[in-house]
This record gives structure tokens, C-alpha cells and sequence, in this order.
């Protein structure tokens, strides 16, 4: 599955490249990337600008930028490819997520391949057919913990969800996977259909009820507290929030990679030589065609908050 000359790195590949970058960089400045792209991609900002204002995100990873410079180079040729690679930065926390369950280099890639990331014509419902059809032929545990993924996904971005709040009512519920996927899936009625919170909080309370009933007074006390106190729509971390998982939190504070024998060629040759003297001539020409243009300035001055052990496998 490694790039080619004449095919575009892979939805993997780009997978590779962004996860490796993102373990390079503490949090906020990832966020801070994150956040850059889209913005200059949603102005249709030319791919020689968003090169130039996302190279200071390298810093900590300087091996990974040339990759970055021959896939920023298809994309000035191919807007399909920055739509593709838009995607996949925009997913790319998610899918470490989904990895980390998966365990698994063919299952994940088939995982990949399953969202048909590149693929623009695919309708959402083809897209949700291929993903169960994914998901029903992996084991029952690995399922749900990725179903519980896309809850808690959909909850945080749709509901403002902490952590901690998500934390919170799982250990509620007694680690009962389904049965929070069903709590979180039934909150978002609220705000998705407009559905009465009193309603929400009887079907929720059904829901409890009929599985785990000594649950109730722990999630009625919980429900309240997100209706009114607020504590839960928090994005911030607390205390609280760093203290699950601890080898994984360890591998993103120190920037260990968790795959470190997987998959290094997913990235492709790093270009040497003439190659990568060919590719870098292309990337300052385009740096020298736009540099009296006033809308990169906007985005120059930006940079990492510190050095970072940079990671390089996926």
C-alpha cells in the first residue's frame, strides 16, 4: 500500500503522516493546525499557501515534511486529493482512537478502506452499508468499543461533552458498553430532534431501568446535573480527564508511538537526492509566487509552543 509516482498516497497514507505529526505535538498546537487548515481550505486558500503556513508544524518532525511537501504537490494538482487529505486530517484523532482498539494492521486498513474516504461520489448511506458491513465481521468487543467511539463522538460534538462527563456516566452505568451507546445515542434527541427533555430523560430512564436498575439514582443525579449545573459541557481538561488509559495518555504526553513496528513504509521513500531536490525546488517556487500576497501573512507567525520527541512510524 505504499505511494507510487502514479497513483495518490493512499486515505492510510495520509492516516500515517497525520498521526505520526500529531504525537510530534502537545495538544493545543495540534488543535491549533487542525484548526489553520480549515480555515485557509474553506477560503480556498491556494495549496502553495497552506504548505507554506502548515510547515512550522514540522518543526518537531522535520523527516515527515517532505512527505508532507510530495502530498501538498498532488493536491496542487488534484482538488479531490485536498478534499481527500482535508478529511483525513479532520479524522485522524478519531481513527488513532479506532486503531488503538483494532490492534490490528489489516483489520484497521480494511477499516480505512471502509470509510471510502477517497471516494467522493459515495453516498452517506453507502458509506454507513460498507462500515457495518465492516463492523459485523470483527469480534463483538472490538465492535462495540468502536461503536462507543462514534457515540462519544457524536455526543461531544453535538451535546459540548467533557470527558470527564462521558467518563462519568459510563462508570455509572458499570462499564455496561451497550447501555451507555444507547444513553449517549437517546441524549442527543434532545438537541437532534428537538425531542422534550422530559421525554429524553423517561426514555433514558427506561432504558436503565430495564437493564442495570440499581444505575437509576446515579444517572437521574447525573442527568440533572447536565441540565442544569452545567459542569458537564466543559471541552477543557481537568484532573479528571488525564487520568484514564495511562499508557496511552503516556504515549500521547511523551510522543511514543504505540504502533512502532507497523507500517513505516505507508509513508512512502523519503525523497533524497535530486528527487528531493526537485521536490523542494517546486515547493519554494511556489513559496516565491505568492510571497507579496497578504492573506499568508495572516497565518505566518504561527508555531509550536515546545520541542517534541518526534515520532515517524504508523
Amino acid at each position: 500500500m505504499s505511494d507510487t509516482k502514479s497513483n495518490p498516497p493512499t486515505p492510510y497514507s495520509q492516516f500515517c503522516l497525520f498521526k505520526n505529526l500529531s504525537y510530534s505535538l502537545f495538544e493545543d498546537d495540534w488543535i491549533n493546525m487542525v484548526e489553520s487548515w480549515q480555515t485557509m481550505v474553506a477560503v480556498n486558500a491556494p495549496v502553495a499557501e497552506v504548505t507554506i503556513n502548515m510547515a512550522p508544524f514540522f518543526a518537531n518532525a522535520p523527516r515527515l515534511l517532505p512527505v508532507f511537501h510530495r502530498y501538498m504537490n498532488v493536491a496542487e494538482k488534484d482538488p479531490e486529493f485536498l478534499s481527500t487529505l482535508t478529511t483525513v486530517l479532520l479524522s485522524t484523532s478519531l481513527l488513532i482512537k479506532v486503531q488503538h482498539i483494532l490492534q490490528s494492521t489489516q483489520l484497521f486498513a480494511a477499516y480505512v478502506v471502509a470509510l471510502k474516504l477517497d471516494d467522493s461520489s459515495a453516498s452517506h448511506t453507502e458509506v454507513m452499508q460498507s462500515l457495518q458491513t465492516f463492523l459485523s465481521g470483527i469480534p463483538e468487543d472490538k465492535r462495540l468499543e468502536i461503536q462507543r467511539v462514534f457515540a462519544e463522538e457524536e455526543a461531544s460534538d453535538s451535546m459540548g461533552l467533557s470527558t470527564y462527563a462521558l467518563d462519568t456516566a459510563m462508570q455509572l452505568l458499570h462499564a455496561d458498553t451497550q447501555l451507555y451507546i444507547d444513553i449517549l445515542s437517546t441524549l442527543q434527541l434532545n438537541q437532534v430532534e428537538n425531542m422534550p427533555w422530559e421525554e429524553v430523560v423517561n426514555k433514558i430512564k427506561a432504558l436503565v431501568v430495564a437493564k442495570k436498575p440499581q444505575a437509576w439514582s446515579g444517572i437521574d443525579q447525573f442527568l440533572q446535573g447536565l441540565h442544569w449545573g452545567q459542569q458537564y459541557h466543559d471541552s477543557s481538561l481537568n484532573d479528571m480527564d488525564v487520568e484514564t488509559e495511562d499508557d496511552h495518555v503516556l504515549e500521547m504526553v511523551e510522543g511514543i508511538d504505540y504502533y512502532p513496528d507497523e507500517d513505516e513504509e505507508e509513508l512512502g521513500s523519503f525523497a533524497e537526492g535530486e528527487e528531493y531536490d526537485l521536490d523542494y525546488a517546486s515547493f519554494l517556487q511556489g513559496v516565491q509566487d505568492i510571497q507579496a500576497d497578504s492573506f499568508s501573512g495572516n497565518f505566518a507567525k504561527m508555531g509550536v509552543a515546545d520541542s517534541r520527541q518526534a515520532v515517524e512510524t504508523c
